[in-house]
């Protein structure tokens, strides 16, 4: 059900998706293409451009959130009932819930109009999503199996709406007056703790597994940095450029290896599994999804490819995707303590391709290139097993769903 409703949307996160890499890594001045390819030497109306690219961005993953919200309560109620006025009635409820969640509740006064907090309603959004349209569906549905009066296309879903609204527009009221902060702030600052000087093998290994983990609920944007974090970057690049050396005072944060060898394509090293997809030769839904992802993910920019597998909420998925990333972040750990590699030490632009990262940000060393390549080879080879294992699934389950309904 999830997974259905997931990739219901997928259209939107992937185009979303693609307007967001083209505006951070071509209109944006830290973007990799915009340094390397002098942008604003031959692209006339870029600032304009790039209005219009962030109104699709913004539009397209906004309605995604939405739409999921709307397609996760939708299908549980259909579980319940054939009345597809009770399944929009849920569906709509679903997303006036989600709406009431994303008010600035800063805007609250007399006189002033609302300001909807926006990445909410971004990647950031998705898990909310979800979680609203299954407590309306559930709730929803429920109520339908406890309505004691005679099934009517009207009567049941006209009053198990009226008192949806209700009960939302009251809980709506409630959190406003209460929140101090936005649905997402809290969590994002209680999230970075674990980020503060987060240096050595175990806190990185901590910060890839929690960054993992929330992807894998839905959360898809990467962990805010800390300026402990910029300043650990600050030491290690002006070592490089004062002493022409690489013993860098902080050769493991997360520039130096983790971002650079763990996180190619994205949290859960994710260009692996899309290795892993195209050698999984017997799934077609699979080899499509990885087709239409190609360009995000080699940007670093995984969401589509986690959206429309999917990975999130994957029983299957969850263990290859934190896997993956720990066992390339430890074998790279490894390199850098035996001096076989030196520690990345330049900022990479945003949408390097991810091969690239490591080669780059150690000044042109191949042996970082090398190592980069193994940690490929090494999480595709995580990856596969389990992207066999989700396709012989998937097709059993296809194959259950077309014998129900011949019966």
């Amino acid at each position: 059900m999830v997974m259905t409703a997931l990739r219901l949307v997928f259209p939107l996160v992937l185009v979303g998706t693609l307007a967001d890499l083209v505006n951070r890594s071509w209109l944006e001045s830290t973007g990799y293409y915009y340094q390397t390819l002098h942008v604003t030497s031959w692209l006339l109306r870029r600032t304009r451009l790039q209005q219009g690219v962030l109104l699709v961005q913004t539009g397209a993953l906004g309605l995604a959130v939405l739409g999921v919200a709307f397609a996760v309560s939708y299908l549980l109620i259909a579980r319940v009932t054939r009345q597809t006025s009770d399944r929009l009635m849920g569906g709509g409820l679903a997303v006036l819930a989600l709406q009431f969640l994303n008010v600035n509740p800063a805007t609250l006064r007399a006189g002033r109009p609302l300001d909807w907090t926006a990445m909410n309603l971004g990647l950031t959004g998705l898990a909310l999503g979800i979680a609203i349209g299954l407590l309306i569906g559930n709730l929803y549905g429920w109520s339908v199996k406890r309505w004691s009066q005679p099934s009517d296309v009207v009567i049941r879903p006209l009053t198990l709406g009226t008192l949806g609204v209700l009960l939302t527009a009251l809980l709506g009221v409630l959190w406003l007056m209460r929140a101090p902060l936005g649905s997402t702030t809290g969590l994002t600052a209680w999230l970075r703790g674990p980020l503060t000087g987060a240096s050595g093998w175990g806190s990185l290994l901590g910060v890839s597994v929690l960054n993992g983990g929330l992807a894998w609920l839905g959360v898809l944007s990467p962990l805010p940095s800390t300026p402990q974090q910029a300043a650990m970057a600050a030491q290690n690049l002006a070592t490089v450029l004062e002493t022409n050396s690489w013993r860098l005072p902080h050769p493991l944060t997360g520039q130096t290896i983790l971002q650079p060898y763990a996180n190619m394509g994205g949290t859960g090293m994710t260009l692996g599994l899309l290795v892993a997809i195209f050698l999984v030769t017997h799934n077609a839904t699979q080899r499509h999804i990885g087709w239409l992802s190609v360009l995000p993910v080699l940007g670093n920019f995984n969401a589509p490819l986690l959206v429309g597998l999917p990975v999130i909420l994957s029983p299957i998925l969850w263990l290859p995707f934190l896997l993956a990333p720990a066992a390339c972040l430890s074998l790279s750990s490894l390199c850098l303590a035996l001096h076989w590699v030196p520690a990345s030490a330049y900022a990479f632009a945003v949408g390097t391709p991810g091969p690239l990262i490591s080669y780059l940000g150690t000044g042109g060393a191949l042996s970082a290139l090398g190592l980069a390549s193994i940690n490929l080879v090494l999480s595709t080879a995580i990856y596969y097993p389990f992207v066999k294992w989700a396709a012989i699934a998937e097709q059993r389950v296809h194959e259950e769903a077309i014998s129900d309904a011949k019966l």
